[in-house]
């Protein structure tokens, strides 16, 4: 799966747009195909907390590729649940589609939602395209749809980990005033313990890396991320609502 990842990145670097039109389609639906066959062996939940320690470990991840190319994929996405028959293959495809949907409204976020005290985007007209693009109940509507496949904690987990590798996320930048943010956003999370200190981990290796830290210590902090996502996920996994936890579903 890392590998399907790795050369679908590849191109998107280094093949022409009309070309990955015909080329990306083939590349996610073996990626979801890898998904659903992992996923048949060890059980829907288990295989992707699997896929999110995987990608964590890599810095590879579906979240890196620019809007435009996961829009193809969400068009394949939609084909590919229509197309299958079996139920653990539907449940894939689906929250796969899902997981796309709310890395497009997290880049959405961070791209119009917090950008304070810039002329060319005033306070109401970010808000008005945030209401024009319905974000809130697209969001939502993501978020609770993976819910009831998945439980809230792997929901969460999934979603939080997808808004961290996003490649166009917002980032708290390491001044004085954002430091206050980074600090309070995660709190007011309302997660459980663990949870939050992941988030701290995440803003502050965000901060530390925008300031020019030091590669070897940035390396350090990811491995610390790492640690902490694998520990959320086996948390998580003891919530499974019971379709999430067997592998062949007929």
């Amino acid at each position: 799966m890392t590998a399907a990842k790795q050369e679908a990145l590849e191109k998107a670097r280094t093949v022409a747009q009309d070309e990955l039109k015909l080329v990306m389609p083939i590349l996610y639906e073996r990626i979801v195909v890898t998904t659903i066959q992992i996923a048949a062996h060890v059980g829907l939940g288990v295989g992707l907390a699997l896929e999110a320690i995987d990608e964590t470990r890599s810095h590879t991840s579906l979240s890196l590729f620019s809007r435009e190319i996961r829009e193809m994929m969400t068009e394949t996405g939609v084909s590919l649940k229509r197309r299958h028959s079996n139920r653990i293959a539907k449940l894939v495809a689906e929250i796969e589609a899902q997981r796309l949907a709310w890395r497009h409204n997290h880049e959405f976020l961070s791209w119009l939602a917090f950008r304070r005290d810039d002329p060319r985007y005033p306070p109401h007209d970010r808000r008005e395209r945030l209401e024009a693009f319905k974000l809130q109940h697209r969001l939502l509507t993501s978020r609770d749809a993976v819910i009831a496949k998945l439980g809230g904690p792997l929901a969460a987990a999934l979603e939080g980990h997808d808004r961290f590798m996003l490649a166009n996320r917002w980032r708290l930048s390491p001044n004085a005033e954002h430091s206050v943010e980074r600090y309070s956003w995660p709190l007011l999370s309302l997660q459980p313990g663990p949870v939050v200190m992941l988030e701290f981990a995440r803003v502050e290796y965000d901060a530390f890396v925008d300031a020019g830290g030091n590669k070897e210590q940035a390396q350090a902090l990811l491995k610390k991320i790492a640690a902490a996502v694998r520990d959320q996920l086996a948390a998580a996994l003891e919530h499974l609502p019971e379709d999430a936890r067997s592998g062949l579903i007929a």
